[in-house]
């Protein structure tokens, strides 16, 4: 026999019979594949219930209902409703002795907010429908500051129609830049002059950037900082232009 033959390797067909290669353990496999199986079920359900279904409400439409609002990406993105404490704890106020509108607009194009409604002499520490102006801060166009208020989610939700979302975007704006409010049928317009960011206790509505001078005019737009959070408030500062 030649060493060729020799160390040729022969593979042979198992034909056993023995029942220890034909046993399945059924009560087994279908216990693991029932549990595997219900397991990735609910896993996306809760992926659909819990993210993919908020991100596509938040993202086409322009109110949020509060069933969308517990979900986990709307607890995680800031949609859930949190109060602005600093403006519930509201030190004083002067009655406003003059009738005044219940609502004015404010329009800041850079943030694509296009007459977005403000509520006059807001008292409430949460502005869902609309922007707040503070109770007892100077009317628009008063010498004083005009105070308004508003929420801001992370900013890739940002929907300028949206007021739990319509601040998201207001860090963007810089010294210079401009908007406009419209107040009893007349525009006033204003020029940003500075930014700021404050931790919630030292946010004072009535006393914060009082203006510098008798008849000066200002207006303080704020929200929460970073956008999504709600550990600091951004404020912005503007002075209306003559």
């Amino acid at each position: 026999m030649s060493a060729e033959n020799t160390n040729k390797k022969i593979y042979l067909k198992d034909k056993s019979s023995d029942p220890i290669y034909k046993t399945v353990n059924f009560p087994f496999f279908f216990k693991t594949r029932i549990l595997s199986g219900l397991l990735m079920a609910l896993g996306f359900i809760v992926l659909g219930t819990q993210v993919v279904l908020p991100l596509i409400f938040f993202k086409t439409q322009d109110k949020v209902i509060k069933p969308m609002e517990q979900t986990v990406l709307g607890v995680a993105t800031g949609f859930k409703n949190f109060d602005f404490q600093e403006i519930k704890e509201n030190t004083k106020y002067i009655e406003k002795k003059d009738s005044i509108s219940e609502y004015f607009y404010i329009t800041i194009p850079k943030l694509k907010i296009n007459n977005a409604l403000v509520k006059s002499e807001f008292d409430g520490p949460s502005p869902d429908d609309f922007l707040g102006h503070y109770k007892g801060s100077a009317l628009p166009g008063e010498t004083g500051n005009t105070f308004i208020y508003g929420h801001s989610v992370l900013p890739w939700f940002f929907n300028p129609k949206n007021y739990k979302t319509i601040f998201s975007t207001l860090g963007d704006l810089e010294e210079g830049d401009r908007f406009s409010i419209n107040y009893n049928g007349k525009e006033l317009v204003y020029e940003v002059k500075e930014k700021n960011v404050l931790p919630p206790n030292e946010v004072n509505p009535l006393e914060i950037w009082r203006p510098k001078y008798l008849n000066e005019s200002t207006v303080t737009l704020m929200t929460c900082w970073p956008a999504g959070t709600k550990t600091k408030r951004l404020l912005v500062k503007a002075i209306l232009l003559e």
